[in-house]
This record gives C-alpha cells, sequence and structure tokens, in this order.
C-alpha cells in the first residue's frame, strides 16, 4: 500500500513537473522576442524581463519537486553517502525532515501570506509595461512547498521500503 501512495504522488509530481517544464519554450521565446525587439528594432519591452523571471519561479517552485521525487535534488553527501540504508531512513525521518519541516512551514506560512495580500489587493505589475497579476507567482511559492511535502513523504516511503525489502535502490538516490 506504501508503494502504490509513493507511486500515485509521483505521477502527480511527474505530471506537475513536465507541465512546467514545457513552459522552457515559452521562457526561450519570450527571450527571443526581446533580443529581437531590443537588438533589431531598438524596442526593448517592459515587461519580458518580468515575465521570465516569474516562469523561472514557476520552475524553481513547481519543477523541483518533481526534482525532490526523482532523486535529483541538491544534497550535501559528505556523510549521508556513507551510511548503511537504514541509518539513511533514520536521518532522513528524523533529522531531516525537521530541518525540512521548518524551511516548509515558514514559505508556505510567508509565501502565503504574501500571496493571499496580493490577490486580495489586486496587486499588478509595477513595470508599467503590462498589469501582470502578482498574486500569480508569488502563490506557486506556497503551492510549491506543498507539493515539495508531498514529494518528501513519497521519498520518506521510499527510503523504509528499500530497508525492509533489503533493496538499495532508493538509497543510491537519495
Amino acid at each position: 500500500m506504501l508503494r502504490r501512495i509513493s507511486g500515485y504522488i509521483d505521477r502527480a509530481l511527474e505530471l506537475v513537473g513536465k507541465t512546467i517544464a514545457m513552459l522552457v519554450f515559452l521562457m526561450i521565446g519570450v527571450i527571443v522576442f526581446e533580443m529581437a525587439a531590443r537588438g533589431l528594432f531598438d524596442m526593448p519591452t517592459s515587461w519580458a524581463h518580468e515575465f521570465t523571471s516569474w516562469l523561472l519561479t514557476l520552475f524553481i517552485f513547481l519543477g523541483g519537486p518533481w526534482a525532490l521525487a526523482k532523486g535529483q535534488f541538491v544534497r550535501v553527501d559528505v556523510f549521508h553517502a556513507k551510511m548503511s540504508p537504514k541509518k539513511r531512513a533514520l536521518v532522513d525521518t528524523f533529522v531531516s525532515t525537521l530541518l525540512f519541516a521548518l524551511f516548509v512551514a515558514v514559505l508556505i506560512w510567508l509565501g502565503g501570506k504574501f500571496a493571499i495580500s496580493s490577490f486580495h489587493i489586486g496587486e499588478r505589475s509595477a513595470t508599467g509595461g503590462w498589469a501582470g497579476p502578482v498574486w500569480v507567482p508569488k502563490f506557486a511559492i506556497p503551492l510549491g512547498c506543498i507539493l515539495l511535502s508531498f514529494a518528501w513523504i513519497s521519498h520518506l516511503i521510499r527510503l523504509w521500503v528499500a530497508v525492509v525489502d533489503g533493496t538499495n535502490k532508493e538509497a543510491e538516490n537519495a
């Protein structure tokens, strides 16, 4: 049953991650448009830089959970790599989860507060070139952290399933 839960989480995160990854084509298009407008026509846009920054926010916060689920998240492995699968599972379950929970709780709390405030006041882009809703990238912060929490749960499930089964597959990805 735990494998099935982990599988559902991983598939959902993969769907979100691949969808967000497709936005890279939109980002490339905006950057090429800005380069052409600036370089060929001497007419720079006032919105392209901000829009691509917002897309980058979506890549980081909504694509990051997929990276964690795939075992591609950044980690300092000086000590962790030398541990047995059971010790890794114990460290991740207790120490890493505590640090992770503090990090995610602050981002959900503050990011959510900023996003809700932005939404309620109808905050728009201040660049003047467009009136993009600022709450959209701000909502990516708490949403991404919620997705990251699901990815962490799936990670822990896979760690412990690997310990119980005696396999080292998840420990190698951790």
